[in-house]
């Protein structure tokens, strides 16, 4: 859920990039503690100049969907899988 405080060019550029991390899971993620989880995921989908949105704006983003839990307790569950990832990524961007 992407904060409601947000304008409306920022929400399209924070779903985009929310929607990038979602592709990485389906191929990258893995829920082994050294592989690349959600944060890495986020860091690839960023804008890597310094522009907006950043990593921390995409991981508020994703922080606010999961009710506050943080994303390694929320990845590291078992059974967890790429398209749950994915899917929660993406549910985090509309």
């Amino acid at each position: 859920m992407i904060p409601a405080h947000t304008t409306e060019t920022t929400m399209t550029q924070l779903s985009a990039a929310l929607h990038r991390a979602a592709d990485l899971a389906e191929t990258h993620w893995t829920p082994d503690p050294t592989g690349p989880g959600i944060c890495s995921l986020l860091g690839q989908a960023a804008h890597g100049d310094g522009a907006r949105p950043d990593e921390t704006d995409l991981w508020d983003a994703v922080v606010t969907h999961l009710n506050e839990e943080m994303t390694v307790g929320w990845e590291q569950q078992p059974g967890r899988t790429r398209a749950d990832v994915a899917a929660m990524l993406r549910a985090a961007a509309a």
